[in-house]
């Protein structure tokens, strides 16, 4: 009995000495443990532009120095947001007065490319000299360049859609040939096949252009959507393999093999009017809606839309990329800043 006592006793002083390490008065449980609840996307940041009424029009992260460099269109100036959030006072690059600097993307070698749809030009600024430089490379007088893409044949290639057109820019800014197109070519993307493929506002089309390697012009295919005056916008090359696209009329995201073939077209509503996609890397897919003040995103696995409020109003959200720390940042055209939007924790 005596021996019973003892571990009765022996026990209880365990017990206590587990309630004591779980902190006094706090019960043992057991169990799976509660999951933190999920991440609420939301913009958790706006940098205002230095100079006013600027209208940012492009945006690009460049990989020497992980920076966003952004087009001002009213302004005509080039600037760089740094990964302090601090944007350079004042903008560090200025190209030709009045060009309406518009789309801005990479290119190899540290360089970035813009398309000056004013004046005909593309432009190039060269970010491992000290200061950067830019250098302006003419099309022709009537040009008005829009949109360009990095092709898989290491040139720029660059969509014109007035003149129905894409110009290839060599790297060392050697322009020709200029491939004829059709339906006003107004977005443009590297496809997963190397090919070029743009969407056509006005044939309600998406374009397909192969490279060919030679100074010649590749065979154009144009390859209809299904949905009636769609309001073709971006195109985006995406991790399936296949071509992503915007419908701004018809509020619809839709998909695209790269046989041409649409596979989907999924409804965006309640937006108003996606404008622009990008893919993040939770394979997601978010769009910007200036119509109504929005950041979209629509989830692949369960096709669900959301959209989150821009803090400003009458921001007009407009071109997105990831930037170096994978967050989407877009410019605000209407309210002349930069936007952070966090899309994933930590």
């Amino acid at each position: 009995m005596f021996g019973s006592m003892l571990r009765a006793s022996a026990l209880g002083f365990l017990a206590a000495a587990l309630l004591a390490a779980c902190g006094k008065g706090t019960p043992l449980t057991s169990g799976t443990a509660t999951p933190p609840p999920p991440y609420v996307p939301s913009v958790t940041s706006e940098y205002p532009i230095p100079t006013g009424s600027s209208r940012p029009m492009g945006i690009v992260t460049t990989s020497v120095d992980n920076s966003l460099w952004f087009t001002e269109s009213a302004s005509s100036k080039l600037g760089n947001l740094q990964t302090n959030g601090k944007i350079s006072t004042p903008e560090p690059l200025t190209p030709t007065k009045n060009a309406f600097p518009n789309q801005i993307t990479s290119g190899p070698n540290g360089n970035l490319w813009f398309t000056e749809t004013a004046i005909g030009k593309v432009g190039q600024i060269t970010l491992l000299a000290t200061p950067p430089i830019v250098t302006e490379f003419p099309l022709d007088a009537t040009a008005r360049p829009t949109a360009l893409t990095l092709g898989s044949d290491g040139n720029m290639w660059v969509a014109d859609p007035p003149q129905n057109k894409v110009w290839k820019v060599s790297q060392r800014g050697i322009v020709g040939p200029a491939c004829g197109v059709g339906g006003q070519p107004n977005a443009i993307a590297s496809g997963p096949d190397g090919a070029l493929w743009f969407t056509e506002g006005a044939s309600n089309r998406i374009g397909r252009l192969p490279l060919t390697g030679t100074a010649a012009c590749g065979t154009l295919t144009e390859f209809p959507i299904p949905t009636k005056n769609a309001g073709l916008s971006s195109i985006v090359s995406a991790q399936d393999n296949a071509l992503w696209f915007l419908e701004r009329n018809s509020k619809k995201l839709g998909r695209m093999e790269v046989t041409g073939k649409v596979t989907n077209e999924y409804s965006l509503a309640p937006a108003i009017a996606p404008t622009s996609l990008i893919q993040g890397v939770d394979t997601n897919f978010y769009f910007s809606d200036p119509a109504s003040n929005e950041i979209g995103r629509f989830v692949i696995s369960t096709k669900k839309v959301t959209l989150y409020k821009i803090p400003t109003a009458n921001s007009l959200p407009g071109t997105m990329t990831l930037g170096p720390d994978n967050q989407i940042y877009f410019v605000e055209t209407g309210s002349d800043h930069i936007g952070q939007f966090k899309y994933f924790c930590c």
